[in-house]
């Protein structure tokens, strides 16, 4: 895709954003809480008005069968080892129950809603990639404990879980959820960067991009918020967090902002920041200074 198309649909999927934002706000029987349970790329819920149904290739065939299974035996393991009090195993569970917390909420109006939203996006190849990602997402998400509505307690459980054995990441994600009612001020956000560098941890890199880029804290602090957030996001992909096809994050951005067809998620995060790019490679070059240069965890 040429800089020019690319630019062109990116405009066209930011209105398609918020046709998206519309339908998840408009949804009259879906608990209050859960709006605000997702991290940065946790996969939105889709509800519409009863729209015909589309041809979905991947919903009832064997690659669905496989998408399942595979995200079945992941769960299955996952939920062992989390009660055996294995703290990956509590963050990568807390994961999954959060990428299919609003999609199983939603089970029967899911891939309806996919095809809405995919039917308004201005570009044909990556309405059909967003059919396509929601597809995978729905038969990943019924090997998520079968499908079933995935109680609230339950996910919350297992963040708090292990962010008390010193999951930095899950602490983070927790703080994520406070932001609303509790800001991040200039003196925590130090702190968290300075934990965030200490910790080498991708995930929570991203995080705390997601902390900053919501946050007026940086700005007091001498920076940007959103230049500062994306900043961490692209480095917490330069320094191993999963960005390419079929990533949280791009599953997640493709949602989001109908950016469906590219193939590495910090070229649309950086399109988020398109006319500053001096700033953003600044900013990238010096947290990357700040980490160390410590070889990348990939």
């Amino acid at each position: 895709m040429t800089i020019d198309r690319r630019r062109t649909v990116w405009a066209g999927a930011l209105l398609l954003a918020v046709i998206l934002i519309a339908v998840f706000c408009g949804q009259r029987d879906q608990p209050r809480a859960s709006q605000t349970m997702a991290g940065p790329y946790s996969t939105p819920a889709l509800s519409v008005e009863a729209v015909p149904p589309a041809p979905h290739v991947l919903k009832s065939g064997p690659l669905a069968a496989g998408f399942e299974d595979a995200t079945r035996k992941e769960f299955e393991r996952v939920s062992a080892a989390a009660e055996r009090g294995d703290v990956h195993a509590q963050r990568r569970l807390a994961e999954l129950y959060e990428k299919c917390f609003l999609v199983n909420l939603r089970r029967a109006a899911y891939l309806e809603g996919i095809e809405s939203a995919a039917r308004v996006h201005p570009d044909p190849d990556a309405a059909q990639q967003m059919r396509l990602t929601g597809e995978r997402v729905f038969a990943q998400c019924g090997g998520v404990d079968g499908g079933q509505v995935i109680p609230l307690d339950a996910m919350l459980a297992w963040r708090e879980q292990a962010a008390r054995q010193g999951d930095l990441a899950s602490q983070l994600w927790l703080r994520l959820r406070q932001t609303a009612t509790a800001p991040l001020t200039p003196a925590e956000y130090g702190q968290l960067m300075e934990q965030v560098i200490a910790g080498d941890d991708a995930t929570a890199m991203a995080y705390l991009g997601a902390l900053a880029q919501g946050a007026a804290a940086t700005v007091a602090a001498g920076g940007d918020p959103l230049i500062t957030g994306l900043a961490w996001q692209i480095t917490a992909c330069q320094r191993g967090l999963a960005c390419g096809v079929g990533s949280e994050l791009m599953d997640a951005l493709c949602f989001n902002t109908g950016a469906c067809t590219e193939t590495d998620g910090t070229v649309v995060l950086r399109l988020m920041a398109a006319e500053q790019q001096d700033r953003l490679d600044a900013e990238i070059a010096r947290l990357s200074t700040q980490l160390g240069r410590r070889p990348s965890r990939q």
